[in-house]
């Protein structure tokens, strides 16, 4: 019986390992800049997002207006965000992209994520 539910948990783990491997970390600022500054990023309630190339952000959440400035720094995006001209976070997130899917970790990969699709 223990042997079964080794195999079986060593299974779930393997599931989860291939799907995470659909995606693509975003590591370099290189990768950064191509794949992702100066797109209009979406969230599934319609906030936008742009993380411009001269290292601004701008978009919309609710009815509030974003800014904030980024930074590329060991292998992660940092940032400062507002809402309205008030901070509303300040984070280093691992980027992970799959076509126009990118996945924001929070806590340089520590925590929780964020999925936004990239406008085309």
């Amino acid at each position: 019986m223990k042997r079964l539910t080794l195999l079986t948990i060593a299974f779930v783990m393997m599931s989860g390992a291939a799907s995470a491997l659909d995606f693509t970390r975003i590591a370099s600022e290189h990768s950064f800049r191509n794949f992702i500054a100066d797109r209009t990023l979406v969230d599934d309630f319609g906030g936008t997002l742009v993380f411009a190339g001269n290292g601004g952000i701008a978009g919309r959440k609710d009815r509030s207006t974003v800014t904030g400035g980024w930074v590329w720094n060991n292998g992660a995006l940092c940032h400062r965000t507002r809402l309205d001209g008030i901070t509303v976070e300040t984070d280093c997130k691992h980027l992970y992209l799959r076509g126009n899917t990118v996945v924001m970790q929070q806590k340089r990969g520590l925590s929780t994520e964020e999925i936004w699709t990239l406008r085309q």
